[in-house]
């Protein structure tokens, strides 16, 4: 992946998060991961073309505060295909074939 590529992620995935909270912060305070770490970590998946990335905020089951990628790529055989990953650990979550 391209730094240009990452750079234009990255600035989307800040307009996605509210004013009070950044991607920069976050990573600071060691709730999140870079998206380079977490691509790196995703092999697997055959991701040959990112499509959209968001950052979420969720309540996890102890009511504490996780951070979500939701990666929607596609995949070699042209498909669309959309990846829930744990934005600190890298953890897949969820992955769904996307209804075209």
């Amino acid at each position: 992946m391209s730094k240009k590529t990452i750079i234009i992620l990255f600035f989307s995935l800040l307009f996605s998060l509210s004013h009070a909270e950044n991607i920069k912060e976050l990573k600071a305070l060691g709730k999140i991961s870079s998206m380079q770490h977490i691509l790196s970590h995703l092999p697997d998946y055959d991701i040959k073309r990112l499509l959209e990335i968001e950052l979420k905020k969720k309540k996890s089951a102890r009511n504490n505060q996780q951070y979500i990628y939701e990666i929607e790529y596609i995949n070699s055989e042209g498909i669309v295909l959309e990846i829930e990953v744990d934005a600190l650990s890298a953890q897949v979550l969820h992955l769904e074939r996307e209804n075209n």
